[in-house]
Order: structure tokens, then sequence, then C-alpha cells
């Protein structure tokens, strides 16, 4: 199992994509039952705005996939298609304001309760980015892309 290395790579990812996007809050954990790791991002409104950060989005989810098939994780936003557990982490940048340095970014890692309708990985979301085979359906209601 590569679990190791999934999470080695999820976690690096996500301190990258939190540092160029400062809106963007990851939460991920490891669900035993499906032997993947499930990751939600939030906030909804920003990420609907961003192209850029949703081609980001999908060209990871396909390099994950690519590389670790059926381990691959499972991405959605703000926990539409699935819900992780309180226990779940949180990967976000915080500003800090000090009188020695005006502004400081720094990751940290909390749980925080997120919540929204539509995903990125949704149909009802489209974009001009073709869908790669890491959309797979985790619900009966769920709707992923499908790759053709």
């Amino acid at each position: 199992m590569n679990k190791e290395n999934i999470e080695k790579q999820l976690r690096a990812w996500a301190s990258r994509m939190t540092k160029k996007y400062t809106w963007l809050f990851i939460k991920f954990e490891f669900c035993e039952s499906r032997g993947v790791f499930m990751v939600s991002f939030s906030p909804l409104n920003q990420i609907e705005l961003s192209d850029e950060f949703n081609l980001d989005a999908m060209q990871f989810a396909d390099e994950m996939n690519a590389t670790y098939g059926d381990e691959a994780p499972l991405f959605t936003d703000e926990e539409s298609l699935f819900s992780l557990s309180p226990n779940a982490e949180t990967i976000a940048v915080r500003s800090f304001v000090s009188a020695s340095a005006p502004l400081h970014y720094s990751t940290s890692i909390s749980a925080l309760p997120q919540r929204a309708v539509a995903s990125w990985t949704s149909s009802s979301v489209r974009t001009t980015a073709p869908a790669g085979k890491n959309f797979r359906q985790t619900q009966s209601e769920a709707f992923y892309a499908i790759a053709a």
C-alpha cells in the first residue's frame, strides 16, 4: 500500500496550494473503509471564481490517479460528495501582523467544519479542462465527471 507516499505528496501539494491561493482551506483524512484519502477544498465561492485553482486541482488529481490508481485520493469541495470526520486535518495559510514583520504567512493545520452544495467535481460545474479518470463516484447520489 502507498498510504505514506500518498500522504507525503498530498501534504506537500496542499502546502504549495495554500501558499499560492491564500484563501484556500484543504481538509483531508484517510478513510479506512474505502482505503483512500478523502480531500475537500473550500471556500466554494472562491473556488468557483478561480479557473487557475480548478486546473491545478484537476491536474494534481489526474497525476495521483495515474500514479496510484484505485489508491488515489478522492476530491470534492466543501464535503459536498462525502463527509469527513471531526478529526480530519485542515491545511490553510494564516496571516499575522507584527511590528517587526508587517505581514507574515504561516501554514497551519486545524480542524474546521465546512459545508456547501456545489462542487468542482459535480456535474453542475462546467470547465473547459478535460476531466480525468480520478473522478470516482463515492455515493450513489454523487455525480463525478467521467473520462471519455
